[in-house]
């Protein structure tokens, strides 16, 4: 139990030697002579751990300090609003990688400001009432622009229906702004609105989302999402609500998975899904995934399966 106080103090004397100027950072942590030497030493570590930020700041000029607590988590109280798109957030205050895929139901928590993401579908398979649908690359670009705002740019690459292709679809440009939870607590919610530009068909569509998730237990968590969606099927206008419930848990090792249940409540139909899948984390960077979608009803798509990965830089 004493290596994380022997190490932390050796570190931070090796970093004293090359940096005279923050020798006063450690000047209050000498005690009064009554104090046991054990309590002195616990008190002296708490009050270590609480300076290494600052630590950190001043010995950028050597780097060394700064590489060794890039895999230190970020803590929830850690305040990130001074980070941007052009400064980015760096390695130790990253949170942990939250992607909107494979389920339905997004993600609340956004991309770390300066950083970026791509959250990719390599290949989607859809059959409804006889008719096939092939999907490959239905690509979603993110950047993080601030502490609590993401910008996300959703093409598919290319698509087959009834053996017409189609190349670059409608492009879709959705804004997170998450509310709360992104660095901790108990829950947490987020709004993102989103406007699908004409770029293929000839007509614009939005809506806005609403995604709101909690930890259950340590291991399984529960998403929840409302959406209404303003779409044209090339007929006419019409207005979609959709709502799903997700629960994510663990099964071995790196491998996930998760169960889902999509409603779409539209003005002349009800459709109702299953859908559930895997996860794989490959790093803290990197995420395979797969799923299946089943229709549950006759207003549903029957069939789908889909297959891709997420990748942040």
């Amino acid at each position: 139990m004493k290596t994380p106080s022997i190490l932390t103090i050796g570190l931070i004397g090796s970093l004293i030697a090359d940096e005279q100027e923050i020798a006063y950072i450690l000047s209050d942590l000498n005690l009064p002579s009554s104090e046991s030497s054990v309590s002195r030493t616990n008190q002296a570590f708490i009050k270590t751990v609480d300076q290494i930020h600052i630590l950190s700041i001043l010995a950028s000029s050597k780097g060394g300090l700064v590489r060794a607590l890039d895999g230190i988590p970020a803590s929830p109280s850690s305040d990130k609003s001074q980070y941007h798109l052009f400064n980015p957030t760096p390695n130790n205050l990253l949170r942990g990688l939250s992607p909107d895929r494979p389920d339905i139901t997004e993600s609340p928590i956004t991309v770390d400001a300066g950083r970026y993401q791509i959250e990719a579908s390599l290949f989607d398979y859809r059959r409804d009432q006889g008719i096939e649908t092939f999907t490959y690359g239905q690509i979603n670009m993110k950047a993080g622009l601030t502490h609590n705002i993401d910008l996300q740019g959703v093409i598919d690459i290319r698509s087959e229906a009834l053996g017409d292709w189609t190349t670059f679809g409608d492009l879709s440009i959705r804004l997170k702004y998450n509310l709360w939870g992104n660095d901790g607590g108990d829950s947490a919610l987020a709004i993102m609105p989103y406007l699908t530009a004409p770029t293929r068909s000839d007509e614009w569509q939005g809506g806005i989302i609403v995604p709101w998730a909690s930890d259950l237990t340590d291991d399984v968590s529960l998403g929840l999402q409302g959406q209404l969606d303003f779409v044209n099927d090339g007929i006419g206008s019409e207005t979609e609500f959709l709502f799903t419930a997700a629960l994510g848990y663990p099964i071995i090792g790196n491998l996930g998975g998760y169960s889902e249940y999509i409603g779409v409540i539209a003005e002349d139909r009800y459709e109702s899904y299953y859908s559930g899948g895997l996860t794989y984390e490959i790093s803290e960077d990197l995420i395979l995934d797969a799923g299946v979608q089943v229709g549950l009803n006759s207003d549903s798509e029957d069939f789908g399966f889909f297959t891709g990965f997420t990748q942040r830089f």
